[in-house]
């Protein structure tokens, strides 16, 4: 990672739908696998997991997501990783990387950015970058003009036309870069901030107060629960149901 400019600590979230390649997303991030990936059409990834990795001083972290968007996860779950997530990134990401993969955009893809707007509020959009997978599936097609076949228009556009490409299957430092460069854009635009809203101050309140173990408790490596506020909990849930039932009206 020789090559990735110096400058302040990234946060980075991934989110997407299962089988995306968002572990792999991560684990090239990272350059090493860190996270558990393989083809799968169930999710591979069961909870919401952080890895880092640094570079003179500068430490980047990344927050792997299971499947927020599937329409077979219970508001409850989407609930408790959110509030996971919220925990592990806080005081809040630099940027969201939604994940889509390359030839694969259906209905439920094209909706994504609204569903997660649902569950991330209104302004994740400013803090988001759109990143390709099996980006050697293009061929000798650019990822500028596969975009511009305007399949993806609404997404890119939701998320300020930002979008990159990865082959996570190609040991490639140069996309790894590339991203970087993007998102220090991006946040430099952003006016250096990172992403937040109630929710992550209030979660932030409630760690500064009672400690983290009031926030998220992960108890078994299959379930976790929720040992929070009352008001973060129902704030949660009433989003959660609205992305829910976004997800099941629109996909």
């Amino acid at each position: 990672m020789a090559s990735i400019a110096t400058g302040p600590d990234l946060r980075i979230v991934v989110i997407g739908k299962t089988g995306v390649g968002k572990s792999a997303v991560g684990n090239t991030i990272l350059g090493q696998k860190c996270f558990m990936s393989r083809p799968s059409s169930e999710s591979v990834t069961q909870s919401c997991e952080i890895h880092e990795t640094e570079h003179d001083s500068r430490k980047i972290s990344v927050v792997d997501t299971p499947g927020f968007l599937d329409t077979e996860k219970s508001p409850e779950f989407i609930k408790t990783e959110i509030v996971r997530c919220v925990e592990l990134s806080r005081p809040g990401p630099h940027v969201f990387l939604l994940v889509l993969q390359i030839g694969r955009f259906r209905k439920e893809e094209k909706n994504a950015v609204e569903v997660l707007q649902e569950l991330f509020g209104p302004r994740a959009n400013q803090y988001m970058i759109v990143l390709f997978t099996r980006g050697g599936d293009l061929g000798d097609m650019t990822v500028k003009e596969y975009v511009g076949e305007g399949k993806v228009d609404s997404v890119i556009e939701s998320c300020g036309g930002r979008f990159h490409v990865f082959e996570n299957t190609r040991d490639d430092r140069n996309q790894v870069e590339e991203l970087i460069r993007k998102i220090d854009d991006m946040v430099a635009a952003n006016g250096g901030t990172h992403y937040t809203d109630a929710v992550y101050e209030e979660v932030q309140s409630v760690v500064a107060t009672r400690g983290s173990k009031q926030v998220c408790m992960q108890y078994s490596s299959n379930s976790s629960t929720i040992v929070t506020s009352s008001s973060v909990s129902t704030y949660k849930m009433a989003r959660a149901t609205s992305a829910h039932l976004a997800m099941c009206k629109n996909f």
